[in-house]
């Protein structure tokens, strides 16, 4: 019994989801198998207004080669990106570009990341924005 007990604790630290303030404490899933999924948003605060309702028909989905398409129904607007973690998945880099040729990125903060829900934050400048997606 006792053999077992190091092999398990090691296994659950392992496997452990313990990236993010707001979880999931465990997790089987890789934080990028969890992203990976096509999304709708829930709620999105920019500067604590609440603009859910601006966003809501718009989607975000994030594939497993890395790239990544959203919608912003509002506006028609339809533009693409590349998505990477941090080391420690506790930041999401995304680059983001459109038809246009407009390019930019934005560095979000994961506070939750489970299978069918994610909650992050993000600056940018004097604008802060909080958003929670969850599966389409």
């Amino acid at each position: 019994m006792k053999k077992l007990i190091l092999p398990v604790l090691l296994l659950v630290f392992t496997l452990s989801g313990c990236y993010y303030d707001d979880g999931p404490v465990i997790s089987l899933r890789t934080p990028e198998a969890r992203l990976v999924n096509k999304w709708k948003y829930q709620k999105f605060t920019q500067n604590g207004m609440d603009l859910t309702s601006t966003y809501a028909n718009s989607w975000a989905e994030f594939k497993k080669d890395k790239n990544a398409e959203f919608y912003d129904q509002s506006t028609d607007y339809h533009y693409y990106g590349t998505w990477k973690f941090s080391d420690d998945f506790n930041t999401l880099y995304i680059d983001y570009s459109d038809d246009s040729s407009n390019i930019w990125n934005a560095d979000y903060t994961i506070l939750k990341l489970k299978e069918k829900e994610i909650w992050m934050t993000t600056d940018l400048g004097s604008i802060t924005q909080r958003i929670e997606l969850i599966e389409y």
